[in-house]
C-alpha cells in the first residue's frame, strides 16, 4: 500500500512587476500541480493516517507566499502496482529516515534534456512550508555515469576563446571627411 498526495501549484503573475511596495497586485494562475508518493505502507501506518490525516506531511508540502502557492488536493491510499500520474510525469518519492523527510525524483529523457541525457534525479529534505532544503540535481548520461547539476553545465558550456594566437588585434580606424 502507498499513500498518494496530489497538490495544485498557483503562481500570481501580479507579483512579477511589484516593488515590494503596498499590496501586492493579485493575478493568479493555476500552474498544474504535483504528485507525492509515500510507499511500503505497513497496516499501522494506514490505520494511524486515516485516524489523524495528514498534517505532518500537509505542513511540509504546503506552501504560500505573494508569488505562489502549492496546496494539497486530495491524498489516497494506493495498491503498490498502481499508476498514480500520467506517463509524462514523475511523482515525488517520499522516505522518512533518521528523523527527516526527504523527496526524491528520477525523470526519464523524453526528449526535454540534451540527447547525452538518460535520466534526471532530484531530491532534497522537506522543510516547513514547502521549503526544499539541500535541492540538488543529477544527470545519468547515456554511458550510465551520474555527473551534478555543475559538472553537467561545465561540461556542455561552450568553449569562448578570448585570446587570438597569432592574430594581431588592429584597431579600427576613425575616418573623417573634410
Amino acid at each position: 500500500m502507498k499513500l498518494v498526495i496530489q497538490t495544485q501549484l498557483k503562481e500570481n503573475y501580479g507579483a512579477h512587476d511589484w516593488d515590494g511596495e503596498g499590496e501586492c497586485p493579485q493575478y493568479w494562475k493555476f500552474k498544474g500541480g504535483e504528485t507525492y508518493v509515500f510507499p511500503n505502507l505497513i497496516p499501522n501506518d494506514v490505520t494511524r493516517i486515516r485516524e489523524s490525516g495528514i498534517p505532518t506531511l500537509g505542513n511540509l508540502i504546503e506552501s504560500k507566499s505573494d508569488y505562489s502557492e502549492e496546496y494539497i488536493l486530495d491524498w489516497t491510499f494506493e495498491d503498490d502496482d498502481a499508476v498514480v500520474c500520467e506517463h509524462w510525469e514523475s511523482p515525488w518519492i517520499l522516505e522518512y529516515s533518521g528523523g527527516k523527510w526527504s523527496a526524491k525524483r528520477i525523470q526519464e529523457n523524453d526528449g526535454l534534456y540534451h540527447n547525452d541525457v538518460k535520466s534526471k534525479c532530484e531530491s532534497y529534505f522537506m522543510g516547513l512550508e514547502g521549503d526544499r532544503i539541500s535541492y540538488s540535481q543529477e544527470f545519468q548520461l547515456s554511458n550510465g555515469d551520474w555527473v551534478t547539476y555543475q559538472q553537467f553545465v561545465d561540461r556542455n558550456s561552450p568553449v569562448i576563446e578570448t585570446e587570438y594566437d597569432g592574430m594581431e588585434i588592429i584597431e579600427p580606424v576613425s575616418m573623417s571627411m573634410h
